[in-house]
């Protein structure tokens, strides 16, 4: 017998580093209940949701889809998260995906309640109706859909657009949603009977953002540097509201059936040259924001409903005065003056301290609006704008918790506690097991980085060609020496096993040999002289070419050197020879290692090709084609001959050295991975990369199955190349609407567990009709054939119709569609007869009606054509109808029974139930609300007597 190698498998453990997500297109404000709470703001990080508190900066909580164990599944969630967008009642998270995927997270549990699966490609927005119950997404697969968080169903699918949904609104008072797109067109749609009533077809460039003001006036962004305005005037309208709106070319009949005519305002140019990245509207409509792919934002007010009446009746007074004194006798009707100035005006430019890639925001005061704007250099900056002053502040920003810039180095301490990471203006030291920045270190350009002996201090490698040495206990640097050629950059950093030396290398050709010393330093504001770690020059060795990476022999005997001509160079360490020229790669070779007993070096090039030489010989053992783009760092598991590679295709692999196999890869990043380390004992790797994150991955206890792994990846590929498929219905003509769902794996799986256990109910009443036939043909009674095996597995008693029921309860709701579409005709005959099985004895009544009305509708031409199905549909219909009428003769039983209950407590003890108590106390009484908020929302004493 063949025994197989066993090997640990490896998982993500954290991700930190990251604040927001360079790709989000939106972030959003968690609901308020009120004013005084402290606001927080949701905020994409990769494939994370995060929850930041603006007042005390810190992180509330991470949303993640967690409930999913299987390795698969665990691959496919690895997506980006796009567009976030929070219920207004606060208590659902929509998160939109790279995928095509939306989750809908619960707030105040931290679960993911949902799954929704309608789109191909990239959210672009997503929104809420203003009872929390419909979710509105667009894609930039041109589609629009409607999705019931209730029954966590699909309603509809609209079509229109020609190219990618930008983004999508809901207005408050009517059923009425717009819609923008990149195909230059403005879409109103009917939300009642899902038809596009009204395009806007005026606009010459893309349209990137549109935004809502009092309900009233649409404001739109283009690729131009104009912002352009719309009124939408309903159909009918009082006098009072009609003062809001310019007068009408043309009247508007009884006869015009649509529910908003749409008037063109006029337009505001921007000072900025480049195109809308998005517009913003606070929940008052009392600012507007427009803001690009620059670093600053314009921002406009928005008069109130009062306000405009008042204008407007003052230029209507005058008008009328103008008339009185003759100045148009000749007019019949007084003209009004009506321009954009009513509405919006110029308020002021704020500068934010990097390129703008989100923004929300809200007003604190009824004069003070709090601007929070995600930046691209992972900071979220607040500003305080005082709209009455037009002056505006810089408050607070939430920055301590990453870099500014990409990282471009990581180092574990000895101990495996700490690590360090360099990026274009920091060094920080992390916590291992908290993730959380404990130092940040003002330095240049940082290229490479390694903890010095002690792990006090932490030796960086800069671009400059300098090299500095930080203090972790000043936080300071504390030394910097001009180790290369000025502005040459220093490319790679190595330590001797002693401890005593290191080498270093960069583009100045040169090899440098630095030894550790210690030297005396006065400490501040004392007299008192202490030693600090410092380093000396020792010599240096030209090679000829830039040196990319370095590594000593774990036995000190040779050091290693990829040079920019594609060969990888080998040196005794004591006299500096050249030992052995490892050439194969054909483009430069980026990162090496040497295995912990100095026998293997694998080298990781540009040409996305590992190789494995033998450092006896420099023969080359094996060239692994390993990943699909420039590889970025190798590094063997200590006293092993396993090692992990990463690259910028962004992931991280799992590699073995002796057999030349590929044991495993880890996908997380989101960007191009940068730099690796890992500890000492080979139980932690950590990886940053280019979407700003650092991810921390541990080494498990459970055992990783190279046949199964293998598979699972293939199941993985299969599973992605069957996603995104759209049904298409025979018949179908209507080409504006359409299905909400999508053809997905979860789907399939469903309708192939419905076929199954309608296979097995077939079955069995195949062999009760046999059993019955051989008990009257023999004339006594004859035992019961067994049950499936399937049925006995399950307990006995265990019914095959009760089998199928199970089955259907357990495809998910938002996935029942999609399983219902793939059934064959011959099994819908069959699951609609037992539909009226489940009727008639009122099992599951909701979840039998929705898929028998479904099933007809999808099947109606195949059911009504043939007489054979008229029996069934029949049966359906009064079924289903009887059983709706006895649904709503127990809802309003127990309706009457809670009332008749409810007076009965009300006369007792002489209290309101369920009154908003809380509304009446004062804000003096904030303790006492707190401490009575639970009792007080349920019932109101109502005289003094009354005992509770």
């Amino acid at each position: 017998m063949v025994l197989t190698k066993q090997y640990d498998r490896h998982a993500p453990e954290k991700v930190f580093g990251i604040i927001g997500s360079g790709n989000a297109t939106n972030i959003a404000l968690l609901p308020s209940t009120s004013k005084s709470t402290s606001r927080r703001v949701f905020v994409p990080a990769c494939e994370n949701v995060l929850l930041w508190d603006l007042k005390t900066h810190s992180q509330i909580n991470a949303f993640v889809d967690e409930t999913t164990t299987s390795s698969i599944l665990k691959k496919k969630i690895r997506e980006e998260a796009i567009v976030v967008a929070a219920s207004p009642n606060g208590k659902h998270l929509a998160v939109g995906y790279q995928n095509g995927m939306i989750k809908i997270f619960s707030t105040t549990q931290n679960e993911t309640a949902v799954n929704f699966h309608g789109h191909k490609s990239s959210i672009t927005t997503l929104t809420f109706t203003q009872d929390s119950a419909t979710l509105i997404s667009g894609s930039k697969d041109t589609d629009i859909i409607a999705w019931d968080l209730i029954t966590e169903a699909g309603l509809y699918r609209l079509r229109g657009h020609k190219a990618p949904v930008t983004k999508v609104i809901i207005m408050s008072t009517q059923s009425v949603l717009i819609s923008s797109s990149k195909d230059m067109t403005i879409k109103l749609w009917d939300m009642s009977i899902q038809h596009c009533f009204h395009t806007i077809v005026t606009h010459r460039t893309e349209v990137w953002s549109i935004a809502l003001a009092h309900d009233r006036y649409l404001i739109t962004g283009c690729s131009d540097n104009e912002l352009r305005f719309f009124a939408l005037r309903p159909t009918i309208i009082d006098d009072d509201d009609a003062l809001m709106f310019p007068p009408l070319t043309d009247e508007i009949t009884s006869e015009d059936q649509i529910p908003i005519h749409v008037q063109s305002l006029g337009s505001i140019v921007r000072k900025s040259k480049q195109r809308v990245s998005n517009l913003n509207v606070d929940n008052d409509s009392r600012v507007l924001a427009c803001h690009g792919v620059e670093s600053f934002s314009e921002f406009f007010r928005i008069s109130t409903i009062e306000e405009v009446r008042a204008r407007l009746r003052k230029r209507l007074s005058k008008a009328r005065k103008r008339k009185e004194n003759g100045d148009e006798i000749n007019e019949e009707n007084i003209k009004i003056d009506w321009d954009i100035s009513l509405i919006f005006t110029t308020l002021c430019e704020i500068k934010f301290d990097g390129k703008i890639r989100a923004m929300d925001m809200y007003l604190d005061t009824n004069l003070t609006c709090k601007i929070i704007a995600l930046t691209l250099n992972n900071k979220l900056d607040i500003q305080s704008l005082n709209i009455q002053n037009k002056t505006h502040e810089q408050l607070p920003s939430i920055e301590k918790s990453a870099h500014r810039t990409e990282v471009r180095c990581l180092a574990f301490s000895s101990d495996d506690m700490l690590i360090a990471s360099g990026s274009g203006e920091s060094l920080k030291i992390w916590n291992r097991h908290s993730c959380e920045s404990i130092r940040t270190i003002p330095c240049d350009y940082a290229l490479c980085c390694m903890f010095l002996p002690g792990d006090h201090s932490v030796l960086i490698g800069c671009k400059n060609g300098s090299l500095q040495i930080a203090s972790l206990d000043s936080a300071t640097i504390v030394e910097t020496v001009q180790g290369h050629d000025e502005n040459q950059s220093v490319w790679t950093m190595c330590m001797t096993p002693d401890r005593q030396s290191f080498l270093s290398g960069g583009s100045d050709k040169k090899i440098q040999f630095w030894t550790f010393e210690l030297k005396d330093e006065k400490e501040m504001n004392s007299k008192k002289i202490r030693k600090r770690l410092s380093f000396e020059h020792k010599r240096s060795l030209d090679v000829g070419e830039d040196i990319l990476a370095l590594k000593i022999s774990p036995n000190n005997r040779y050091f290693v050197a990829a040079l920019m001509d594609t060969t990888v160079k080998v040196f005794f360490m004591d006299s500096c020879q050249m030992f052995l020229s490892l050439y194969g790669h054909s483009q430069p070779v980026l990162c090496l290692d040497i295995s912990s007993d100095s026998r293997l070096v694998i080298t990781g090039s540009s040409d996305r090709n590992i190789k494995i030489w033998g450092l006896d010989f420099g023969d080359c053992h094996r060239s692994l084609f390993a990943h699909d783009d420039t590889i970025t760092a190798v590094q063997f598991v200590p006293k092993t001959h396993l090692f992990f590679s990463t690259s910028k295709d962004n992931k991280l692999k799992y590699w073995d050295a002796d057999k030349f196999l590929h044991i495993q890869t880890l996908d997380g990043h989101c960007g191009e991975i940068r730099c690796m380390s890992m500890t000492n004992n080979g139980m932690h790797i950590v990886t940053a990369s280019h979407d700003r994150s650092i991810r921390l991955w541990e080494r498990t206890e459970e055992p990783l199955i190279l046949d199964e792994e293998k598979e699972q990846e293939r199941e993985a590929q299969f599973e992605n190349e069957m996603e995104n498929e759209e049904f298409i219905l025979p018949g179908e003509t209507n080409k504006e609407i359409g299905l909400a769902t999508l053809k997905t794996i979860e789907s399939l799986k469903g309708a192939e567990s419905v076929i199954e256990a309608l296979d097995i109910w077939r079955e069995e009443k195949l062999k009760l009709a046999e059993h019955e036939a051989t008990q009257k043909a023999l004339g006594k009674d004859v035992p019961l054939p067994p049950p499936h095996i399937m049925l006995q597995a399950l307990g006995k008693g265990y019914t095959a119709e009760r089998l199928v029921l199970e089955t259907l309860r357990k495809v998910p709701a938002s996935d029942l569609e999609a399983a219902l579409l793939l059934l064959p005709f011959d099994y819908v005959q069959k699951l609609l007869s037992l539909l009226i099985y489940y009727l008639d004895r009122f099992q599951s009544p909701e979840l039998c009606i929705k898929c028998a009305v479904f099933l007809i509708k999808i099947h109606h031409g195949v059911l009504t054509s043939s007489h054979q199905y008229l029996n069934i549909v029949e049966q359906l219909r009064t079924r289903c109808m009887d059983t709706v009428e006895k649904l709503r003769n127990n809802v309003g039983f127990n309706l009457a029974g809670l009332k008749l209950i409810r007076r009965q407590i009300e006369e007792q003890n002489d209290v309101v139930l369920f009154a908003d108590a809380t509304q009446k106390l004062t804000s003096n009484e904030t303790k006492k609300k707190k401490k009575g908020k639970s009792s007080a929302t349920i019932l109101t004493i109502k005289g003094t007597s009354a005992s509770v």
